[in-house]
């Protein structure tokens, strides 16, 4: 089996906060061990990367992840990461911090295929974060402004499904 690997990069100024300008970005991958059998599992390894060049990420990250039916998550975990699944959807929430360039803790994701699946699946997901309150650090009489985080990235993984192999007859 081949690793299928989708990307997408959300790029969002901010406002100024305190008198700075501050850019940042997120870029969120996905890769899977596909094609997956009807019927069988698969596994999904979901990347959330702080984008060189920008402020890196400084608060808590949420990562939302739809799969359609056909594709059922099983399991959903990551060091650091809380994850959960809620009718076909895996979401998991860290506060772990990634300067510029370095990623976060790989999210991997086990999905059970269904025996009736066919064609090509696709699962979208996003990832956004939220920069910490800078007022905390500014000291006394600063201006209490939380920064606003990125536009989140958003990223779809088509995934082939190939019939499942004869049973013996």
């Amino acid at each position: 089996m081949t690793a299928v690997v989708t990307t997408a990069t959300a790029t969002a100024v901010g406002p100024p906060t305190l008198g700075t300008h501050l850019p940042r970005d997120l870029i969120l991958t996905t890769v899977h061990d596909g094609p997956f059998e009807a019927g069988g599992a698969g596994t999904f390894s979901i990347d959330v990367t702080a984008a060189p060049g920008y402020a890196g990420i400084t608060g808590p990250t949420e990562v939302t992840y739809l799969f359609p039916s056909g594709l059922t998550p099983v399991s959903a975990s990551g060091t650091g990461w809380r994850c959960r699944i809620t009718a076909g959807i895996v979401g998991c929430g860290t506060r772990a911090l990634a300067a510029p360039g370095f990623q976060l803790p790989r999210i991997t994701v086990g999905v059970a295929v269904s025996r009736n699946a066919s064609g090509t699946l696709t699962a979208s997901g996003r990832a956004v974060h939220a920069a910490r309150d800078r007022a905390d650090r500014a000291g006394p009489g600063a201006e209490s402004a939380m920064e606003t985080g990125p536009a989140p990235a958003t990223v779809a993984s088509s995934v082939q499904i190939v019939p499942a192999p004869p049973g013996p007859g």
